[in-house]
This record gives C-alpha cells, sequence and structure tokens, in this order.
C-alpha cells in the first residue's frame, strides 16, 4: 500500500518540514506502477504484486526513524498525537474511495455480488480486510469469491496494523532500556531485530506450509516493515554526530542504488502467481529496496539521479497513495457496466482515469486534511471523532446493503421451496430427456433459485462436513439395521458431494442406506494433490489413508462406491498419471467384488455463469449458455480409470448437460451451476430419477450381497 507522500516524520504542527527523499519517491513511483500495471495486464507484468513489499518497507524505514528520534529526543513517544495523525494522512482518501465503491456496487452490481462486496468493505473501513481474505483464502467455499471492489484493501489493513502495533514496540523497548539501564537507540535496534528475525522466520515456515494464508497474514509480512526499520536505526545510529564504521564511496553507493532498481524490475518480469510469495522470494524487493534507500541520492555520475528526479516519477511518487485506491475499483465494475472482459482501450482509460482522480484527491481531499485548521481537525481528540463518525457511517451502509441482500435471498430461496414441493412438469433435468422430450412454455423465464439465493444451494447436509482428516461417522441416511438395503458409500472432493442430491433422496425413500465420505478439494485416489500448500495437501493424503483402511476393513459390508471429482485445471501430474492414480486407489476395493460407480464431471464453466445471469432482463434457455465445444477443456481421470478397473463403470450424464451445440446455463427452469464448477443442489436434485434409473439397470439398487 502506497505510503502517503508527505514525510511521515514531520509533525503536522511543523513549518518547516523535513525535505521529500527524491529516491523515497521514485520507490513510491515505481511500485504504485508495478501495482497498476500488474492489476491492467497481469500476463505482462506478472510479479507487479510485490509492488506492495516495496511500500512495506518504506512505511518501515519513515515510521521508524520518525518514532525513534521522538524517543532520542524526549525520552517517550506521544501515542495519541502519533495514531491522530497516521488517521489524518491515510482514511480522509481511504473511506472517500470506500464510500465511492460502496455506491456504484448500490447502483451497479448485481445483488449476486451485494454481500461479499459489502462486507469487504466493511472489512477494508475497519482494518481487518487482509485477515478476511486469508481465511477466505482457506475456506474451500469461498476460496473462488470473485474479487471485490475492496480486496486491494488488504495491503492498507496490514499497514495499518503495523502503525498501531509498531509504536507500541518501541515504547516497550525504551522502557526495557530504562529498567536495564542500556541505550534507547540500542535496546529499540535490538528489539526490532529480534521481531523482524522472528517475523521472516515465520514467514518462511507458513509460506511452505499455507502459502494462501500467508500471504495475507500480518504476522508474515511484519518482516518486511522491520527491514526498513532496522535500516532507519543504522542509519540515525551513523548520523552526524555519530562515528561512522562503514563509510561508502558514491560510486559504491550509485552501483547498490542501480543493483536495487534493477533486481525490482526484474522481480516484476519473473515473479508469478505461482511463486510461493512472500516467504524467501520476498526477500529479493525487501532487499532491493532497502538497498535504493540506504544508498540515497550519491554524487556520482553513475547515480541513476538522472531517472529518479524527473517531473513525472516524483510527480507520481507524490500521489501513489490515491493511485493504488482508485486503480482497482474500476478494473471490478467496467465489466460489470459494460457487459464484456475489458479489452485493451478501456484498460487504458482507466489507467488515464485513475491518474486524474489520484490527482484530485491529493489537492482537494489530502492535503486539505492533513494540513488544514479547519473544525480543529489537528486536535487528536478531534480527528478520532471524525474517523469514528466515517466508519460508523460506512459500516451502517455496509450493514444495510448486506441485510438487503439477505433479505433477496430468502424471498428467492422460499420461492424455490414453494416450487419444488410441487415440481412443475418438464423441471430441470426433465426437460434434457432424450427418451421422453418434455417442454413447458410455462417455466419460460423462471429462474430457480435465482442469482441472489445460489450461493446458498450447495448440498451441505448436517454432519458431512469434514473439519479435520478422519473417517466420518455422522454423515449417513436410511437405516443402517435394514438388511435388505444396499449399503452405498459416495467418497471423494465436492464434485463427489455434489451428487448427494440425488442419493439422498434415494435413502430418505428407503431405497438404500447411504454413507459419506467426502472431503474439499481432496479426490479418491493416490495422484499428488495440486495445492501448494503443504497442510493442505497432506491433510489430503492423512484422510485418503484413513478412508482407504476403513473402506478395505469395511469391504463385506459395502455393496456399491460411488465417487466423482473435479477435472482439474492444473494438475500436478500428466493424463497417464492421473488414470493411474485413481485406477490404483480403487483396484484393491474392486478386487474384494465392491461395484464401482465413477461420475463423469459435469462441464466447466470460464466464467460463473451466475455473473451473467444476474445481468439478464429476460431469462431465456440460452441465457449465459456454453458453447460445447468449450465445455469440457480439462481432462477428466475417472473416464479412463473406468475403463482400466475391472468393477467400475462410467456414468456419463452430459446429455442432461448439454445438447449437441451447447450447455445451458438455465435448464427447465432450474439454475444449472452454483458457482464456475459446481452444479446446484437443486439440479443435482432432477437427476435424481434418471441416476436411480441407471443404478436399477445396472442391478445396483438390489439387496445387501453376501459378505
Amino acid at each position: 500500500m502506497p505510503v502517503p507522500s508527505a514525510p511521515a516524520d514531520a509533525p503536522a504542527t511543523q513549518r518547516t518540514p523535513r525535505p521529500v527523499r527524491p529516491e523515497i519517491q521514485a520507490l513510491r513511483a515505481g511500485a504504485a506502477l508495478l501495482v497498476v500495471l500488474y492489476h491492467l495486464w497481469p500476463g505482462r507484468l506478472p510479479g507487479g504484486f510485490m509492488g506492495v513489499d516495496v511500500f512495506f518497507v518504506i512505511s518501515g524505514f519513515l515510521i521508524t526513524a520518525h518514532l525513534a528520534r521522538e524517543a532520542e529526543t524526549t525520552g517517550r513517544i506521544r501515542l495519541g498525537r502519533f495514531w491522530a495523525r497516521r488517521a489524518r494522512r491515510l482514511l480522509p482518501a481511504a473511506y472517500l474511495v470506500l464510500a465511492t465503491s460502496a455506491l456504484a456496487v448500490y447502483l451497479w452490481m448485481p445483488l449476486l455480488n451485494w454481500g461479499q462486496n459489502f462486507r469487504e468493505i466493511l472489512a477494508s473501513a475497519l482494518y481487518f480486510q487482509n485477515w478476511r481474505l486469508a481465511f477466505d483464502a482457506v475456506d474451500y467455499l469461498a476460496a473462488e469469491n470473485a474479487p471485490s471492489v475492496a480486496q486491494h484493501y488488504w495491503t492498507l489493513s496490514v499497514e495499518e496494523q503495523f502503525y498501531v502495533a509498531w509504536p507500541l514496540i518501541v515504547l516497550a523497548s525504551i522502557l526495557l532500556a530504562a529498567r536495564i539501564g542500556a541505550r534507547r537507540l540500542t535496546t529499540v535496534t535490538v528489539v526490532v531485530a529480534a521481531v523482524t528475525v522472528a517475523s521472516f522466520a515465520y514467514s518462511w515456515w507458513l509460506t511452505y506450509d499455507n502459502v494462501s494464508f500467508a500471504y495475507f497474514s500480518t504476522f508474515t509480512r511484519a518482516w518486511e516493515f522491520g527491514a526498513g526499520a532496522l535500516l532507519a536505526l543504522l542509519t540515525l545510529r551513523a548520523a552526524p554526530g555519530r562515528r561512522r564504521t562503514h563509510p561508502v564511496t558514491p560510486h559504491v553507493a550509485a552501483l547498490v542504488s542501480w543493483a536495487g532498481i534493477a533486481v525490482l524490475v526484474y522481480c516484476g518480469l519473473e515473479l508469478t502467481g505461482s511463486t510461493p510469495f512472500p516467504g524467501t522470494a520476498a526477500l529479493l524487493p525487501v532487499l532491493a529496496t532497502v538497498a535504493v534507500i540506504a544508498a540515497g541520492m550519491p554524487d556520482s555520475r553513475l547515480s541513476p539521479r538522472w531517472i529518479i528526479e524527473r517531473r513525472f516519477v516524483q510527480w507520481t511518487g507524490d500521489i501513489s497513495y490515491p493511485l493504488y485506491l482508485w486503480h482497482w475499483p474500476p478494473i471490478v465494475l467496467l465489466p460489470v457496466i459494460l457487459g464484456h472482459e475489458l479489452g485493451f482501450w478501456p484498460r487504458v482509460g482507466i489507467l488515464v482515469a485513475t491518474f486524474a482522480a489520484a490527482a484530485l484527491t491529493k489537492r482537494y481531499v489530502e492535503d486539505p486534511v492533513r494540513t488544514g485548521r479547519k473544525l480543529g481537525i489537528q486536535r487528536s481528540t478531534v480527528t478520532f471523532a471524525f474517523t469514528s463518525v466515517a466508519a460508523a457511517c460506512l459500516a451502517a451502509a455496509c450493514l444495510g446493503g448486506v441485510q438487503h441482500a439477505n433479505a433477496e435471498a430468502d424471498r428467492a430461496e422460499q420461492l424455490k421451496e414453494n416450487i419444488t414441493k410441487d415440481t412443475p412438469r418438464c423441471f430441470g433435468a426433465a426437460s434434457m430427456d432424450p427418451d421422453q422430450p418434455c417442454d413447458n412454455p410455462e417455466l419460460d423465464g423462471l429462474l430457480v433459485p435465482d442469482t441472489t439465493a445460489i450461493r446458498r444451494d450447495n448440498p451441505n447436509y448436517p454432519g458431512c462436513q469434514t473439519s479435520d482428516n478422519e473417517v466420518r461417522t455422522t454423515c449417513t441416511f436410511g437405516d443402517p439395521k435394514d438388511p435388505t438395503l444396499p449399503h452405498v458409500v459416495v467418497i471423494g472432493d465436492s464434485h463427489a458431494r455434489a451428487l448427494l442430491p440425488a442419493f439422498v433422496p434415494m435413502a430418505k425413500e428407503g431405497k438404500l442406506f447411504l454413507e459419506v465420505q467426502v472431503k474439499a478439494g481432496c479426490n479418491w485416489s493416490s495422484n499428488p494433490h495440486p495445492n501448494p500448500d503443504r497442510t493442505i495437501a497432506e491433510g489430503c493424503y492423512e484422510w485418503r489413508d484413513n478412508v482407504n483402511a476403513y473402506l478395505l476393513k469395511n469391504a463385506d459390508d459395502i455393496d456399491l462406491i460411488v465417487t466423482g471429482a473435479l477435472a482439474h485445471p492444473r494438475p500436478a501430474t500428466g493424463p497417464k498419471e492421473q488414470v493411474a492414480g485413481f485406477a490404483t486407489t480403487w483396484r484393491p476395493l474392486a478386487e474384494r467384488g465392491v461395484p464401482i460407480v465413477a461420475f463423469r464431471d459435469n462441464t466447466a464453466q470460464p466464467v460463473d455463469t451466475n455473473d451473467c445471469l444476474a445481468l439478464e432482463g429476460t431469462i431465456t434457455p440460452d441465457s449465459c449458455a456454453l458453447p460445447r465445444d468449450k465445455a469440457f477443456p480439462n481432462f477428466d481421470p475417472l473416464v479412463g480409470a473406468a475403463k482400466e478397473v475391472k468393477g467400475a463403470r462410467l456414468y456419463d450424464f452430459t446429455r442432461f448437460y448439454c445438447d449437441d451445440e451447447k450447455c445451458p446455463a438455465v435448464i427447465g427452469g432450474v439454475n444449472v451451476y452454483r458457482d464456475r464448477t459446481h452444479v446446484s443442489k437443486t439440479y443435482m436434485a432432477t437427476m435424481k430419477p434418471y441416476i436411480e434409473q441407471r443404478l436399477d439397470e445396472d442391478g445396483l439398487l438390489a439387496a445387501r450381497r453376501d459378505g
């Protein structure tokens, strides 16, 4: 997150502020452009996301320099004054963009997206957005959430948390120095170094263990602020009046500065979204930023001064904070307004408009609040009062938006319940039955559930959510003591769980005893897990081992195993290895005489069809349909595994998702997909008669087999 351009170490009442350091302004400009261009053209600058790490180092340097100087001069830190000054510098522009974004969501976003957007705007206003995204990143149901207009505020949340905690750490160090009789600056340096090393070690470990969570965690980013802080403390120790220990010639400083700039450019071009980050990968941009700041503006003909002091570079550094704030909302909103993905010229338009908005915000919002005297804004108590009122207003608006979205979802869910109680003719999959063609004009324009309630339309049956890696004993349906009922086990990932709305009614009708062993993101195979998070991958392996042992132990009591799996867009191995991974896992059960039914995966949507349907004025059978030749982009290893394993069958129900030309998003008045890859609970329930018929034809719903 770009820090404000005004020097952070200059008190608001100081008439002659410290001169702005041109190299820091240039770093701000470069980092802001890295992030903005990365978001506009991610394929051209895949590592531009690391621009935020540059800002973290700058903040650590400037804030620590200010705190340390105050501590050295006065022996204390005025926390209220410090936090009020931070609020005046950061919050006016931040709250302006959030309020504008909230209004834009109200005006242009479909209700489908209100809940997530207003919740994240609220999280951003209260500066815990990074933690919300961290927990969403490891929540399977939230992992595919579309980006919100406030997603980029996670960096500001990390920064604000730093501003709260860091002066307390410095103050504690000062008190410790007084207690043990040590020098203040030395004690602060030792404590900051310890915190920095601890944070880096944690970042290194967590990035390896759980990269999705590590990316947004404050504790994995603290060392980046610490790196800048240590540079500030070392600089103060070498300031005039103190003995310099390692003098550097201007030519060497110039080379260090160029090296830092070169490394930042390299990182922007070579890092990618698949790079485990922050961890050790963040060392490059962090150390490069430290190098540029440490080198300063060397008086050498080799110096990069001719780039750093360019008027455009310095001006961009001056508006880098509002530039960062304004660039993201239009990237999210404009495709919704236009009804299609952004092309080249709309992206250029966003870039130009962002610069204009940033300049106006700096001129008419940031500077007047930061330096103005009206309404007594320079008094800390007044600053906190205005901040509280602004936060309360934003919170009220966001909570109102969430409440309205929930009310609409409740209404849509009740409509779905009313319709499914007395199922209309040709409802859902019945309209795709090739053996008995069915058409009901009364279903024209119907969408059940509609997009406001579709996120709730998932098969989250009580007792079936896997919170650990153990075998589930609480997810069963039907009478386990009835010896005439076939014992059916559904096993696999969330695509296996998506089959439950077809099987649970069979159990409730007394046609089978159903047991469910599912874990999100974990298919029933021996294939390497594609997720880079070690915790997630190893949890999946442990779950597989436990379930396989359970199945083999109880094989004589199991009459049928049903499985499904996501045809993964980024598998960890090639097609042959994927097929072998499934076949190897299935074969021991098949050899024990347990039939296995594998369902071919449903279509994969390039974008969430509900985003499209939410913008449709009138729902038709062709609304947001996907051409069939684009509906199955990923290799499905279950097809090959079913051929290789004797006793396994493949159930391919593609005919209920697609005709010869297209794969509709709305079939028989039913909303087919709850997100890009999962079939809705309502549509799967309408497939129950056809799945049951196939099982009957194959003799798989007969009485229990002999052990």
